[in-house]
Formats: structure tokens, sequence, C-alpha cells
């Protein structure tokens, strides 16, 4: 068959085989002396047995070239001339012979990078969430042999492990905060030195002392404690002379020392969870994509698996042989990998960002800001560090060469003129056009800041009050009751205090604003 380039044009026509054109008076209106090697039927059709992806082209009497229909019924192209009736527009004359080909490329990348984003169902290859959807499925494909079972058993032993674990840091960090500070009289930090170079003159300028608040006399609340604890011990051991202790004995104040370095490092924090959340946006995009019905999640190659006789021995390079795809689960394994992976998966997000944020809030000093803000990340990385220590290598090669599940109502052109007129379309922006500011601004991002913000606004609305000057300083810090924690206390910690509160001494105050 004739392999007809892309820009024909009239009599100019450049072919890679030539026919003597008596044969085939039927294909053109106006045609070239010379054209394909094989001619169309009484049905002006051409069989495409063999035919490469070349466009096969039909030439109007103006010499423009327009696609031909194909037929993928009867397995051909049909090539008789189009009527000029049925053109789509000027943005479909001569498609093929007078666009820029780097425009057309440049509609087909786009079209198959956006069919990539949005028409396929991606598995976790690099955690144990991944694995422990991805490993029952194959065992109950291959019907439960005992091999197989183990890898399943071993799946789920290292995904409670890392809840488990992922649970604990948590749980220990959040006792440290809402329990163990309290203890030694650890105020909120709040807005104390938000303001720093406004003070001492400023607004917001009183510490947790009752003093005005300087540069000079600005300290973390380690050093501000045991300056505390020094004068006040002085004062205990010499009553008569106290006056003279607390009036030159100055232990400073406890505050910020960048405030909107601590916006920073919480909206950094967020972003460094972000992958977290994504992989649970896949996987529930997963569960609800895939057919509730069971089908095998492996198969064998038939191309590979050709002609290799069933006594011959099996080949070492066995991955090209049997592939492992995303494929339906039956209704009670979805809900089972709801139950068991997607809800702890979330809710351990959840639990990591409140209490993150919180401790990134009682932060002060600058290096120690920068540093927990990264050293955060490590707990909900868990995953992925036991899956990369535990799993076997045969787990990881298959988790690695996993197949996609491609969704089947994308919604992305499937043709070359449609990708091209979307893309024609894509360049008539302008500085009004609403998807400029979409692309300004990323929904992402939104989400990110929305996320930060909220949070931080948890914050303040249960730790702080606002003071007569502006800004926001801490609320009574009274005496926990017990050095635990309850673990209601704990998973219910993103919710309002007021459900599972940590239990507190009434009548014992460990530290309340001051006068100034």
């Amino acid at each position: 068959l004739p392999h007809i380039v892309r820009d024909c044009r009239g009599h100019g026509l450049r072919e890679r085989h030539s026919v003597d054109a008596a044969r085939c008076p039927t294909a053109f209106e106006s045609g070239p002396p010379s054209m394909g090697a094989a001619c169309p039927g009484r049905d002006g059709k051409i069989p495409v047995s063999g035919i490469e992806a070349y466009e096969a082209v039909s030439v109007e009497s103006d010499g423009d070239f327009v696609p031909a229909a194909f037929n993928a019924r009867e397995g051909a192209r049909d090539v008789r001339p189009q009527q000029r009736g049925a053109r789509a527009g000027p943005s479909r004359r001569g498609f093929l012979s007078e666009r820029d080909p780097g425009e057309v490329a440049a509609s087909k990348a786009m079209t198959f990078l956006r069919r990539r984003e949005q028409g396929f169902c991606v598995l976790d290859r690099n955690s144990v969430y991944g694995a422990a959807v991805a490993l029952p499925q194959l065992a109950r494909t291959a019907g439960w042999p005992l091999s197989w079972t183990g890898l399943v058993i071993r799946t789920y032993v290292s995904l409670v492990l890392n809840l488990g674990l992922q649970g604990f840091l948590l749980y220990m960090v959040s006792k440290d905060e809402r329990v163990m500070s309290k203890f030694a009289g650890q105020m909120h930090l709040c807005d104390f030195g938000a303001h720093l170079d406004l003070c001492p003159g400023g607004p917001n300028c009183v510490g947790p002392g009752g003093t005005r608040i300087t540069p000079a006399r600005l300290y973390s609340w380690e050093m501000w404690s045991t300056r505390v604890y020094v004068r006040d011990a002085l004062m205990a051991l010499f009553p008569d002379k106290a006056q003279d202790i607390y009036d030159n004995v100055d232990p400073g104040e406890y505050g910020l020392e960048s405030y909107f370095l601590r916006l920073t490092c919480c909206f950094l924090f967020v972003l460094f969870l972000w992958r977290d959340l994504l992989g649970s946006q896949e996987l529930a995009s997963l569960l609800y994509h895939v057919p509730g019905k069971a089908e095998p999640w492996m198969y064998e190659d038939e191309d590979a698996a050709e002609g290799v006789s069933p006594s011959e021995p099996l080949p070492d390079a066995g991955g090209d042989v049997v592939k492992f795809k995303v494929a339906g689960m039956p209704v009670y394994w979805k809900v089972l990998n709801v139950l068991t992976v997607f809800i702890p998966k979330v809710y351990l997000w959840f639990l990591a960002v409140d209490v993150g944020m919180v401790f990134l809030m009682e932060t002060s000093d600058i290096e120690a800001m920068i540093i927990n803000a990264v050293a955060l990340n490590f707990v909900l990385s868990i995953d992925e560090i036991l899956c990369s220590a535990l799993m076997s290598p045969m787990v990881r090669h298959m988790l690695d060469n996993f197949e996609d599940f491609a969704i089947s109502n994308c919604a992305e052109p499937t043709s070359t003129e449609e990708a091209f007129e979307r893309h024609l379309n894509d360049k008539g922006w302008g500085l009004w056009s609403p998807e400029l500011y979409f692309q300004l601004f990323p929904p992402r991002l939104i989400c990110m800041c929305a996320i930060t913000g909220f949070f931080i606004f948890k914050y303040y609305s249960e730790h702080c009050i606002a003071s007569a000057e502006g800004g926001f300083v801490s609320n009574e810090i009274k005496m926990p009751s017990s050095s635990q924690m309850g673990v209601l206390s704990f998973l219910f910690e993103p919710f309002p205090a007021v459900l599972f509160p940590v239990e507190t001494v009434d009548n014992e105050v460990q530290w309340h604003m001051p006068p100034e």
C-alpha cells in the first residue's frame, strides 16, 4: 500500500511507491500522475492489513488534503474524495499539510500527558499501603497457594507495624505538648514576641513574665525557665532581700524569634506531607474505578510465551512472560481495603498535620523551626522505609512492574484532529481569560495554603486568648492530673478538645498571664 507523506499537496505529491494513475481513476478528482501501489475497489476502500501508522489522505479539486475516513468495522480506509460541505472549518483546512509540525506534536503531547494524569489509576509502588492492596489480589488470582499466602501475611504484618510505629511516634509528640510541658508550667507561645521589631514600645510586647520584650532580653523556653528558676531560688534563700533580687536579677522574656519564619515552616511542613495525601487520593481513585468483580491481576504474555514448550525450562527473565496489572476486585475486598488501608492512612495524615502544626507553633528558635519542619516529615515516610527494608525482592519487583488501570471514561481527545483543535482553542487566551488565572494560582497551592491556615487558626482558637494590646497570649496552664494521656484524647486530637480533653487539677494553675 502507498505510504503517502503528510505534507502532500496538489500535483507536487511525493510518494514512497509509484503506480500508474490510470489504474486508480476514482481516487482523486484531479490528482498527480502517479499515486500508490494499490487502488481502492469499486466501493472506494483499501484494505489496511499491515499498513503503518500513516494517515490516508484524499485530494479535492483545489489541491487541499484532508484525512480520509477509516472504517474500523470493515478494516479499510475510505480514500474517496470528501465533500466540500463536510469540512469542519478553517482550522481543519489543509490540516496535514499547512500546520506547523511542532504544534501538531505539542497538541499530541499535551493530550498524552493529560490522559496519563486523568485517565489512569496508579498503584503506590513504594509503600506498604500499595503492597497491602496488590498482594492479596495476586494471591486470589493464584488460588491462595502457600507461597502467595505467605507474602500476603508478611505484607499485613508490615502494614500493622507501620501503623503502630507512626501512631506511637505521633502519640509521644502529642503527649509532650499536652501533658509533660504542663508539669513544667510551659505556656503556649501564641504571639509572644511576634512583633519583636516594634518592641519594647510597640503593641503586644508584654511577655509571659509580665515585662516588656526586647531583642536583648529574648530567650528560648529552656534558657528563660532556667533564669527564672535561679531568680526565684535566690528569693527563697534570702527572703529579706527578695525585692532587691527581683529588681536586679533579670531573667528576660520568652518569645518568638521570627513570626514569619514560623508561618513559612508551617507551610513547608504541609508541603512535605502533601505527597502522602496525594497517595491517599490515588488509592481512593483506584478503589472507586476498578470493577467490583473478581478479575486476574496477572496474566501470561502470549507473544513472549509463543513457541515455548511446556516441558522446556522457564526463561530467566520471567517478567517478560508474566505481567502484573491492576484489575477488578470483589466488592468485599474493596470494603476491606477501605477499612484497613485507606481510612488509617488518611487519619494518620490528619493526626500528623495536627500534632506537627502545634509542635511548630510552639517552637521559638529559628534553627529549631527549620529542623523540626523537616524532621516531622520522617514520621509519615516510615511506610516507604518499611517497604524498602522488609519487603522481599520479589515483592518489590512485582510492585515496580505493575501496569496501571486505565479509566474508560476519560474525556481527553481521541484523535489528532480533536487534539489539534483543542490546541488552537488553547492559543486564543487573553488577559481576561479565566484559564490564565487558573494557571497562575494552581489548585494544589491554594489547597495547601487553606490547610495551613485552617490548622493555624485551630491552634489559636484552642490555646490562645486575645490580649488588650492586640495579638494573642496563652490561656491558663493547669496541672495535669496524670502523666499519662488517654488513647481517645490522642485519637480525637484533631477535633475540639471538649470531646476527650486531658484531665487537669482545677485548683492548681501552673501559669496565668501576669499584669504588666
